[in-house]
This record gives C-alpha cells, sequence and structure tokens, in this order.
C-alpha cells in the first residue's frame, strides 16, 4: 500500500511540475505578489493568470498534505520507520526547501536564483519520492559496474542540465539566439557572458548528456537494465527534437512545456534505473522480507 501511494504522490508532483511550467511561461508568479491576497482581495476574480497560479498553489498544498499523511504512516510502525523513514526524512527537509523558496520567489517577483532553485527542488522532492518508494518495494536488477555509473553520470549531468535550463529560462535567454546554431548574425563563437552564453551552455550540456544516455544504452544491450536504459536514452532523444524545435519555433508556449515536462521525465526514468541497480545481498533479502511482512 505505501509504495503504490508514494508512486502515485510521485505522479502528482510530476502533474505540479508541469504546472509550474505552464505558470512560468506565462509570467503567472507575478499575477499576484502579495500573495495570499491578489489586488486587495482575498478571493480575486478568476482570470487565466490567477487561475493557473492560484491552482499551483493549491495543489502544492494538497501534495504537502499528503506527504505528511504518508509520513506519519511510515514514522508510526518500527520496521516501516527504519526502512524508509531516513529518505522520507530527507524529502521533507527538501519539501519545506521548497516551500520557502516558493514563497521567496512571489515575494522577490521572480528573481532568477530563486526561480531557479524552486525549479531545482521541486524536481528534487519529486525524486526523493521515488527513493522512498524504492525502499518500501525494492525491485533490484542486476548490472555492470559500467551500467550503474552511466547511469548515475546520466542522473548528475541531468541535474546541471536542469539548473542551466532554469537560468536560460529565468533570464528569458532562450530568445537571444533564434537562429541556432548560429549567435548574432552567423557568428559561430559569439562572447561567451551574459545570457547568450547560458544558453550555449545549456544546448553544450545537451549534447554531453546524450552522450551520456547513449552510453548508457549501448552498456546495457543484452542486460536487465536494457529496458531502463532505452527508456531514459529515448527520452533525451525526443528531449532534444523539442529543445530544436523550441528555439526554430520561436519559444511558442506549447511547446516550451513540452519542453519542461520532457526534462522532468528524463530524471523520472534515470533515477528509477539507478534504484533498480542492486544492493547488497543481505540488504535486498531484508528488504523484501520486511515489504512482504509489514509495508
Amino acid at each position: 500500500m505505501g509504495a503504490r501511494a508514494f508512486g502515485a504522490l510521485a505522479v502528482i508532483t510530476y502533474v505540479l511540475l508541469v504546472f509550474g511550467a505552464t505558470v512560468r511561461v506565462h509570467g503567472a508568479g507575478l499575477s499576484c505578489p502579495d500573495w495570499p491576497l491578489c489586488f486587495g482581495e482575498v478571493i480575486p476574480q478568476l482570470n487565466f493568470l490567477v487561475f493557473l497560479e492560484w491552482g499551483h498553489r493549491v495543489l502544492a498544498g494538497s501534495i504537502s498534505v499528503g506527504f505528511l499523511t504518508l509520513g506519519g504512516w511510515i514514522l508510526a510502525h518500527p520496521v516501516r520507520r527504519s526502512l524508509a523513514g531516513p529518505r522520507w526524512g530527507f524529502a521533507l527537509c527538501v519539501l519545506i526547501t521548497q516551500i520557502v523558496l516558493g514563497g521567496l520567489t512571489v515575494l522577490k517577483s521572480l528573481a532568477f536564483w530563486s526561480v531557479t532553485l524552486h525549479l531545482l527542488t521541486g524536481n528534487l522532492f519529486l525524486l526523493s519520492l521515488l527513493a522512498v518508494r524504492a525502499k518500501l518495494a525494492p525491485s533490484p536488477l542486476p548490472a555492470s559496474p559500467a551500467s550503474r555509473g552511466l547511469a548515475s553520470a546520466v542522473v548528475a549531468m541531468w541535474f546541471v542540465q536542469m539548473a542551466l535550463g532554469g537560468l536560460v529560462s529565468s533570464n528569458y535567454a532562450g530568445l537571444a539566439c533564434t537562429e541556432w546554431p548560429t549567435c548574432n548574425g552567423g557568428v559561430w563563437f559569439p562572447v561567451l557572458d551574459g545570457i547568450i552564453g547560458l544558453q550555449l551552455a545549456h544546448r553544450a550540456g545537451a549534447y554531453v548528456l546524450f552522450t551520456l544516455a547513449a552510453a548508457f544504452y549501448v552498456k546495457s544491450f543484452g542486460q536487465p537494465m536494457a529496458g531502463p536504459a532505452k527508456r531514459v536514452f529515448g527520452t533525451v532523444l525526443v528531449q532534444v527534437g523539442i529543445g530544436i524545435l523550441n528555439v526554430l519555433w520561436a519559444m511558442p508556449v506549447e511547446i516550451a512545456v513540452l519542453h519542461s515536462a520532457t526534462a522532468d521525465l528524463i530524471g523520472v526514468f534515470a533515477v528509477l534505473a539507478v534504484l533498480r541497480l542492486p544492493m547488497g545481498e543481505g540488504m535486498h533479502l531484508a528488504a523484501v522480507s520486511d515489504s512482504g511482512s509489514s509495508v
């Protein structure tokens, strides 16, 4: 029961992240800087931007309540507490940080640093939910050391790429070079500073992430990890295509949201691949025994 509940909460959190991307591309975060009051009213007129903003906050609050409820269920039982308690505690710290950053994002009128950190901690919270779920219902698959290292490298590079993407988005750098791969009138290597530098770094990171995901996929041929590796590589491939369309079509709202949604999926699939790598044999047996008897 617990593993399914955390899995469902992770799915809802993913929806929240996509919702947040929709809020961001519409600039809706500035429509109510004095939350919880908007335009001097406790319950403002529900136009589209206010709906996006308040819908995002209501969904975030609902996830927090569900997470704390499931945390009480974990902490109430000693076996569940020892099994998943530390990971739940880490997720709780991430959630608290996320709430603080959400408030700062509003108070600071969408400062680039608060928007970027809010995006990163939101994704980190989603991944921490998957980590808790993996403890409650472990399903390890054998993998070579090379696959283990490459899967971890994909996760690390994905996190760097998300940070660069958040900086690009919050600085509106995506509009600075619409004729990719050249910038500023056909110059291949413009001055690498400011938003141009951010944009080119983000694109270079996409190449690195693609290469790591491809290597992970190739190394996993004929292994039980081939399925997870294929999902990771396939999602990265789709993301690169969406990113190119996003630039060529001058960042329409729908493509920008899809770009963020696919980026989140890369992290989900990559972390799931890491979580399915084998634990120590004794640790695995104990986890299965505990989950079967009390979880």
